[in-house]
């Protein structure tokens, strides 16, 4: 799979304490899209998932967020990764794609209906930077749907859903790296390194 970024301890997408993963690869092209350089395929950046994460404490984790990019551009590597989670009792997996839900099941393919059935929530649809009025934590404009394929994880998501937005900040050796949803204005003032 092609993975951009992994980090532990993300509390802004999604309820509780999260790994978050970004992928590399993605055809829409959304206006404002708050990760533009996610956008190409990097070849380069293909890595092992069990082996990836093999390597990453998770103890405490209580769910796993994939993003992008775009994760259903590889739908094996969303089985992957949570085939890897869920058998060290992590069964919270929610991924954020710019396809509907129903744009995903029209493709009838293997992989992507393997995929939705491995994950909890999906967070579906292009997004449109005109809906983004800020009241939202987990979805960046009203177009978007939060989608529990998994009942089960609705009232911790319904809970943390009543919280305002909110960013966190991770340093890595060279960059410092904004996590969450961010508002309009932000996405609009902000310079991004291509």
């Amino acid at each position: 799979m092609q993975i951009e970024r992994v980090i532990v301890g993300v509390k802004t997408l999604g309820p509780g304490n999260r790994l978050a993963i970004w992928v590399n690869g993605c055809h829409h092209r959304c206006p404002g899209c708050v990760s533009p350089r996610l956008r190409r395929f990097r070849v380069d950046h293909e890595r092992d998932v069990k082996q990836l994460l093999g390597m990453l404490d998770l103890s405490g984790v209580d769910g796993v967020t994939v993003s992008g990019g775009e994760p259903f551009e590889q739908p094996d590597g969303i089985v992957e990764i949570a085939e890897f989670c869920k058998g060290r009792g992590i069964d919270d997996i929610l991924v954020y794609s710019g396809y509907t839900l129903e744009q995903l099941r029209a493709r009838r393919d293997k992989s992507t209906d393997d995929a939705l059935a491995a994950i909890s929530v999906l967070i579906d649809g292009e997004y449109v930077a005109e809906l983004d009025d800020g009241e939202d934590n987990l979805a960046g404009s009203r177009n978007q749907r939060v989608i529990f394929l998994d009942e089960s994880v609705r009232p911790t998501y319904e809970k943390y859903r009543k919280r305002e937005r909110k960013m966190q900040q991770f340093r890595t050796d060279d960059k410092a790296i904004a996590v969450g949803i961010p508002d309009a204005e932000f996405i609009r003032s902000f310079k991004y390194d291509k």
